[in-house]
């Protein structure tokens, strides 16, 4: 009885496994290069990019070294091969006009399928200064359908609660939870 006593009073230990499946287990490695041209803007419009995509679950940013050009030579395909990539984005943007609100430009990219040295198609888009989050959000949209089938969501926007004090706010807010404005508020 002594000893049956003293196994229930030992700790229980089990084995946790955990199986990861889907997109967090399979992300598509792609290289997202700084877009060339009019620097501020072409930052703004990389970062943005570069967080959707990997935010989105499906893909694994790879370091894209030194290549920007949107016409990569098969040196540079090897290159991104060693480093892992599956899929290349490269871009540049440059002005059209200037103006008060801080001008137009114009932001053309490319994706490659890196593994095959083929191009997967690219787009331009013309926009103003204040648009930057929205050109690179369907930049970003563009990438994950072809490399995933399915239309992204980036350009979406998501509408949610805030709660202070008795006060109520229904905000509207880019899909990443960005540029967030007051669309109602209410006790």
């Amino acid at each position: 009885f002594a000893a049956l006593l003293a196994c229930a009073a030992l700790p229980a230990f089990g084995q946790l496994s955990i199986e990861i499946t889907g997109a967090g287990a399979n992300r598509i490695p792609i290289g997202v290069a700084e877009f060339a041209g009019e620097r501020i803007v072409a930052q703004a419009l990389t970062s943005v990019v570069r967080g959707d995509l990997e935010r989105s679950g499906w893909f694994r940013l790879v370091e894209p070294g030194a290549l920007a050009t949107m016409e990569p030579n098969a040196g540079q395909i090897a290159d991104l091969q060693s480093r892992g990539a599956d899929a290349f984005v490269a871009g540049a943007v440059s002005p059209v006009s200037q103006g008060a609100d801080g001008g137009r430009f114009e932001s053309r990219f490319r994706l490659f399928d890196v593994p095959k040295q083929a191009s997967l198609g690219g787009q331009t888009y013309a926009h103003g200064s204040n648009q930057l989050r929205t050109t690179a959000h369907r930049i970003s949209d563009f990438v994950y359908e072809k490399l995933t089938g399915e239309p992204g969501v980036f350009s979406t926007r998501i509408a949610y609660v805030v709660k202070s004090t008795g006060r109520f706010e229904l905000q509207v807010a880019d899909a990443d939870g960005m540029n967030a404005q007051a669309a109602l508020a209410s006790r």
